[in-house]
């Protein structure tokens, strides 16, 4: 039996496009279609939490939104949107649709999820741990996902970040470099090969680590995709760690650039090339 669902992703994820795709596959492997939906026009509100008005309109405007379509279903990815849902948006307008995170639909599935793996994928990894995210204990549910995947070993670590992901910690740097570094201890002490991210967030904000440490870094639906067979290409780490401006732009070719506008694409370059907080 097939389930329908909104998927939910949000809008920072939208810088990448391979975990949307990779979220997408995923769900599809253990029988949920989704229609996703993201960006702006369905804005959770809390990019404007310090204006009420303007983040209640937003809020009302997406709950209208998510009444009108046939699904009543809703699966979120991204912490803010699914925490803001439930402590924000739904007190303002009635809803008449379900709301549940991806990690809790698919480890619901994980069985059915563990018998679609394909490929198998030998890695010793160690999950990025956050432990703000008071709607959803991800922590383990991730962690029991991963260990679907043939050749995934998780090693287990007692440590978590405070916080629901790293850019919660940006606004207090000597905070988010200590989580940095402790992230790159344990990785390193346990002979790991990749760190897993379980957030967008902390993706970006990690991924440059490659270019100094010895090891990668992975979001977690990355690797189920990939051990379902599915190959989507992380580009914003090959952006991070092209090196240098130049380099950045040819990666992304003139025609996409064209595409967004000169403008845009020089105000998401610094965000490219920010080096993560040591």
């Amino acid at each position: 039996m097939t389930d329908r669902v909104v998927f939910w992703y949000g809008c920072n994820v939208l810088r990448h496009g391979d975990i949307i795709h990779s979220a997408i596959e995923v769900l599809r492997a253990v029988g949920i279609d989704s229609s996703p939906v993201g960006g702006p026009s369905y804005c959770c509100g809390s990019p404007k939490d310090a204006n009420l008005r303007a983040a209640e309109g937003m809020s009302r405007r997406t709950v209208e939104k998510f009444n009108a379509m046939p699904e009543g279903k809703i699966v979120t990815w991204c912490p803010s949107c699914h925490r803001h849902m439930g402590s924000f948006m739904s007190q303002y307008q009635d809803t008449n649709f379900s709301v549940g995170h991806i990690t809790q639909a698919l480890h619901a599935r994980r069985e059915q999820l563990a018998e679609r793996m394909t490929t198998r994928i030998d890695r010793r990894v160690v999950l990025h741990q956050h432990f703000g995210f008071r709607e959803v204990d991800v922590n383990p549910l991730v962690s029991d996902l991963l260990r679907v995947i043939p050749g995934i070993e998780v090693v287990e670590t007692a440590h978590a970040a405070p916080g629901y992901m790293c850019s919660t910690l940006m606004p207090v740097p000597e905070a988010m470099k200590a989580n940095t570094n402790r992230l790159c201890e344990i990785v390193r002490e346990t002979g790991a090969e990749e760190a897993v991210t379980i957030f967008h967030s902390c993706q970006r904000l990690l991924c440059g680590l490659e270019a100094t440490e010895p090891f990668r870094v992975v979001n977690y639906i990355t690797l189920l995709a990939q051990g379902l067979g599915f190959q989507f290409p992380d580009e914003f780490k090959a952006w991070k760690n092209a090196g240098s401006p130049e380099a950045v732009e040819a990666l992304i070719g003139a025609e996409r650039i064209e595409r967004i506008g000169r403008e845009q694409f020089e105000k998401v370059l610094p965000d490219i090339l920010r080096k993560p907080v040591r």
